[in-house]
């Protein structure tokens, strides 16, 4: 052993001893009983954390097996936590490892047991390096649980979120820490994730106005919608579809000997995201068609998320932006932040946070500013730095709100603490005087952002729903990514439940990544009453275009198809709220024009007919928009 490793491993020992008060006698250490040798924490001259963790985790270790225990079922906790980022697993795996979780029986109180634990072990000598091991090897452990989970992955996934980890282990409770890992398996503790409210504006609210229906022949605009794009500039045609890891199909994937278990040359329908070329002619097709302007909603990086940098998606929003300028040089486009442009992916802190380290997201709102300032102005681009988010005008009387939906969910673990999930950088606030600005302009809005809001903290969730369904008079549509598939929600006002408030469109997403069942590609262009006085801004059709990758990758001829119009295939007059609740009940009464709806979810990738428990969950699913909330369905 060399003088420094001699060195840290005597450091190691003077704060064992000074951290552990019951270590009286240095004879008590099995360390120096050669149970663990002096030289197996020392790798070459090296510190090695792993090392110092297997001495720790040993069954000799002084506090006995009970804390070993421990220690392990909060680091499995911990590593589900991890894995359900981001989609590095399916639900099928998510599930198993619930059930490895469920069958360890850690209860509330074994639970908190353990998080005391790990938080004696942080303030203490390396104790980041040892929990940080310690959880690598939990992850490790159930690598037989799925074929996607190797070390490499592992390694990276828990170096990738610590930090965040460890601020959330720095400052919640443990009963508060508990309840986050463990689910409603415990009770809400006081003040966690605490409830609040926005408040409006106190005009009076104008009485409920059906909105009117442009006359014939009036003009017409088009637009382009799509999102979560994924494109992954690593993607190769013929590399393996099946690498043993959560995404595939990349130029550092061996070239399998079965052609079969090869990347196809458009895309793919296993663990793979969207080579460059099929999004280039997704643009190409589109652009066909004379747009007035394009909507966004978030998503441009590929789903290695064990494995990203800032610099990485810095890299890809500007390769992205060149992409749209490229193709669309005099088309506006408007978008929205999806959960996978932040490092790591939905890492979304508070700015009142970014002295603590990895907190600082300045570096994101920095990026998009420069991206999204080819298309807004600036004097409407000032909130982009506070939030990733903003409003301005598409032409006059029709404007767009973009939110940031991140702020929403606690898959931003920052917000987990405190008081930062109480209307991050004050968004829904200024949303809502936006909102009353445009009813009093008497314009039009369109809502864009990222995430379904029925997956939010609850108390972001209902506000929302609050707001918008407070300006339902204003609100033509509202348009999510996120899920990939192509869905509808629609939103219901609870002083008068029976009929649709405020319509939304979910997709269609580009990407086939999905841990649910097959997908192919798709975007969609809607044909809205045009731009002249006296418009109606509503939106009166759309028609949905898919790539099927399968014949795609057969012949080579990539074909984006036209797979279905909401006016020719549900026989809708329009896009309007009243004309969705006829479909609704169409969906109940017609079982043929609800299994159409069902196929298109996953744009025509999907074979099998839902049946009716299943019908029964979709119909509830549109319904359901408000976190914890089906009293609509």
């Amino acid at each position: 052993m060399g003088q420094i490793g001699l060195l840290v491993t005597l450091l190691v020992l003077v704060a064992h001893f000074l951290h552990d008060s019951s270590a009286k006698s240095i004879s008590k250490w099995p360390i120096v009983n050669d149970v663990v040798p002096l030289g197996n924490l020392i790798n070459g001259d090296k510190f090695d954390p792993k090392l110092l963790t297997s001495f720790y985790t040993t069954k000799y270790i002084h506090k006995g097996k009970k804390d070993f225990h421990l220690k392990r079922n909060i680091g499995l906790l911990v590593v589900r936590r991890i894995l359900n980022q981001g989609d590095i697993l399916s639900s099928s795996q998510r599930n198993a490892i619930d059930e490895l979780v469920y069958r360890e029986k850690t209860t509330c109180g074994l639970c908190e047991s353990g998080v005391m634990l790990l938080q004696d072990i942080l303030s203490g000598f390396f104790g980041e390096e040892i929990i940080t091991a310690a959880v690598v090897g939990a992850c490790e452990e159930i690598q037989g649980l799925s074929d996607l989970l190797s070390e490499r992955v592992c390694e990276m996934a828990v170096d990738e979120f610590k930090t965040e980890f460890f601020y959330v282990l720095n400052n919640l409770k443990p009963d508060e820490l508990c309840y986050w890992l463990l689910g409603d398996q415990c009770v809400k503790p006081d003040g966690f994730l605490p409830e609040w409210k926005v408040t409006l504006p106190s005009t009076s609210v104008p009485t409920y106005q059906p909105p009117k229906v442009p006359s014939d022949g009036a003009p017409t605009s088009k637009f382009l919608f799509f999102s979560d794009v994924h494109m992954d500039v690593k993607y190769e045609s013929g590399a393996s579809a099946v690498c043993g890891e959560p995404l595939c199909c990349r130029d550092n994937d061996p070239t399998p000997s079965d052609a079969f278990e090869g990347a196809g040359k458009w895309g793919d329908y296993r663990n793979c995201d969207m080579p460059r070329r099929t999004v280039e002619g997704m643009m190409e097709a589109a652009k066909r068609d004379d747009l007035d302007f394009i909507l966004f909603a978030g998503d441009i990086p590929a789903h290695d998320v064990w494995n990203q940098t800032k610099e990485d998606q810095i890299d890809k929003i500007n390769r992205w932006t060149t992409l749209l300028k490229t193709y669309f040089p005099d088309t506006p486009v408007y978008a929205a932040l999806g959960n996978h442009e932040s490092a790591p992916v939905n890492s979304y802190p508070p700015s009142s946070i970014n002295h603590e380290p990895g907190a600082d997201i300045s570096w994101l709102y920095d990026t998009v500013y420069d991206s999204w300032s080819n298309w807004i102005p600036e004097n409407d681009l000032a909130t982009v730095k506070q939030g990733g988010f903003y409003s301005t005008l598409i032409r006059p009387g029709l404007r767009v709100v973009s939110l940031n939906s991140n702020y929403c969910s606690d898959d931003s673990w920052w917000l987990l603490v405190g008081d930062n999930s109480v209307d991050p950088q004050d968004q829904l606030a200024w949303f809502a005087k936006v909102m009353q600005l445009a009813e009093d302009q008497n314009e039009s809005v369109f809502i864009i952002t990222h995430r379904l809001l029925n997956g939010c903290i609850k108390s972001w969730s209902y506000n929302y729903y609050d707001i918008v369904n407070r300006y339902k008079n204003t609100i033509i549509a509202q348009f999510f990514g996120h899920a990939h598939t192509d869905e509808l929600k629609m939103y219901y006002d609870e002083n008068d439940p029976s009929h649709i408030s405020i319509v939304g469109f979910i997709g269609p997403g580009f990407t086939t990544y999905s841990e649910y069942s097959d997908l192919n590609a798709g975007y969609r262009i809607y044909t809205m009453d045009g731009d002249y006085k006296g418009t109606t801004n509503s939106l009166l059709d759309a028609d949905t275009y898919i790539l099927n990758m399968t014949d795609a990758n057969l012949t080579n001829d990539p074909k984006w198809e036209l797979e279905y119009t909401f006016s020719k295939d549900y026989g809708m007059r329009n896009l309007s709220a009243s004309e969705f609740d006829k479909l609704l009940d169409r969906f109940d009464a017609d079982d043929e024009i609800f299994q159409q709806y069902y196929q298109h979810s996953t744009k025509d990738a999907r074979k099998s007919s839902c049946d009716e428990a299943c019908k029964q969950y979709y119909i509830c699913d549109i319904k359901q928009c408000r976190t914890g909330d089906d009293s609509f369905c």
